[in-house]
């Protein structure tokens, strides 16, 4: 695990010598809480991605490196990274802060990005599904039974809970399929 975030570590000054961008030592190495598929779209040069659902695996890395510099906590608008502070500043990393407003603010301040393939996001695969949900349970309470109008209602309510707690089951429950996970050859 320790292999995989100083290999990325020594790649992204590689990058930058290349670039011609030091990499200075006391700047903040940029944590992003993101899917794999939400960094892979837009990320800050030289970010990692490690994934909410995947912190707890990377706790002991993570104190090394806050050790050595400030640890900076990236998500899209700040929701999650709200999640990852507490859970880090709680087991002993006391080094670590987060990005205001998160990459999306980043971007719109025209700061410099790693831009890849467009992908969706957690919260749009979330939108999605919701939607979906809902249509189908329309249609099928039109044509079928009123009591497919179950389906819509309790995606409503989830959607209504997820609104006032900031916090998403489906979200949670998507950040745990595979195409949401870090892809790599090592285990942690």
């Amino acid at each position: 695990m320790s292999t995989i975030l100083f290999d990325q570590e020594q790649h992204s000054e590689k990058l930058s010598d290349q670039q011609g961008l030091p990499t200075p030592h006391n700047a903040p190495l940029y944590i992003d809480v993101r899917t794999p598929q939400e960094f892979e779209t837009v990320h800050i040069s030289g970010a990692r991605n490690i994934p909410l659902p995947d912190l707890h695996k990377y706790l002991d890395e993570l104190k090394t490196l806050s050790s050595e510099r400030s640890l900076t906590l990236v998500c899209r608008t700040q929701n999650r990274v709200n999640i990852a502070y507490e859970y880090l500043t709680n087991n002993g990393i006391t080094n670590c802060d987060i990005l205001e407003g998160g990459i999306t603010n980043w971007v719109a301040q025209e700061k410099p990005v790693i831009k890849g393939q467009r992908r969706i996001s957690l919260e749009g695969q979330v939108r999605a599904i919701a939607g979906s949900l809902i249509i189908l349970g329309v249609v099928l309470a039109v044509t079928i039974s009123t009591w497919f109008l179950l389906l819509p209602t309790l995606v409503g309510i989830g959607l209504l809970h997820a609104g006032l707690t900031d916090s998403c089951l489906m979200g949670m429950l998507l950040s745990k399929l595979p195409l949401n996970r870090i892809r790599n050859s090592h285990k942690p």
